[in-house]
């Protein structure tokens, strides 16, 4: 029989991956209605919700670790990229990922004061966050088969691809 630690491993990954999909999904949404001049204050809001709920579950999936019974893990392996001894290349991707939502959510809370041009540079890293949380799912869990996370992810993949290729220019002016 599996451990209850095991379960609630699997499922605040999970679930934060699940929070992390609909924030992207939600901010991608805003940025096409900003574009088309429509009111986003609800929608950013939500996204910033699902942004905090992500994280949260995020710790709680990283605290849980530390005191699994069938593989506890070291605080360092965990937060120290390619330190951990179980699948190191995963590991790593999930221990970067991490730090790439931290850096993400308190940028975004303390926009104003760092300007929202820098802001914009900080979020522009976002689509490394998601590639790197999917590719840490992929490798590591076993609830959901491959081929269902990556049809899943061709919708946020392929609206960022079109928002990017259909900003480019503007992208460019920025930099």
């Amino acid at each position: 029989m599996e451990s209850l630690e095991w379960y609630i491993i699997r499922a605040t990954g999970t679930v934060a991956y699940l929070l992390l999909y609909l924030a992207v999904l939600t901010g991608l949404f805003s940025m096409v209605q900003k574009k088309r001049k429509k009111k986003i204050n609800g929608l950013i809001h939500l996204h910033e919700a699902l942004s905090n709920w992500s994280l949260i579950l995020t710790c709680g999936h990283l605290g849980i670790l530390l005191i699994d019974s069938y593989f506890p893990f070291k605080l360092y392996e965990i937060l120290v990229p390619f330190a951990s001894g179980y699948e190191i290349i995963s590991m790593a991707m999930g221990s970067i990922a991490f730090y790439f939502l931290i850096i993400t959510i308190f940028t975004s809370k303390f926009r104003k004061k760092i300007g929202y041009q820098r802001w914009r540079k900080f979020h522009s890293l976002n689509p490394i966050l998601y590639i790197l949380v999917t590719f840490h799912g992929l490798l590591s869990g076993t609830d959901f088969p491959g081929t269902i996370l990556a049809i899943v992810n061709i919708v946020p993949v392929l609206i960022m691809g079109v928002f990017f290729l259909s900003n480019r220019e503007k992208l460019s002016e920025a930099h």
